[in-house]
């Protein structure tokens, strides 16, 4: 196979292998994020060594066109993924503080024991 061929080949299975993975996104697939990152790190190096062989002439436009769209959506993923886990590691803290609040409240019982899960119908209060 031509160098040029090869590369619209691999540019090919990069677009795929992206916007996969922009719809395991989209579904909260994480699982499959993780495989199809290991398979565009694949993709990218057999790229690098292909591009390397090759003269900067031999891209046309369009392929340069092509991987900056690629790149882009690449890019987008990859924020998206950040901000995803972000908000997981707020969400995580949250409940956190929410849990040991709960275990401090100073709520008792009528007979003094602490409450460590009080709800509203073990509350009394005085007239």
């Amino acid at each position: 196979m031509k160098p040029l061929d090869k590369i619209k080949s691999i540019i090919a299975k990069l677009k795929q292998v992206t916007e996969s993975e922009s719809l395991a996104i989209g579904k909260r697939a994480f699982d499959q994020v993780a495989a199809l990152t290991a398979q565009k790190e694949s993709l990218l190096a057999e790229f690098e060594e292909v591009a390397a062989a090759m003269e900067a002439s031999e891209l046309s436009e369009q392929l340069i066109a092509e991987l900056d769209a690629i790149r882009l959506q690449a890019e987008e993923n990859a924020a998206i993924l950040k901000a995803t886990a972000q908000g997981v590691r707020e969400a995580r803290a949250r409940l956190k503080k929410i849990r040991e609040a709960e275990l401090n409240t100073g709520a008792y019982a009528r007979g003094g024991a602490a409450l460590r899960n009080p709800d509203a119908s073990t509350v009394a209060t005085k007239a």
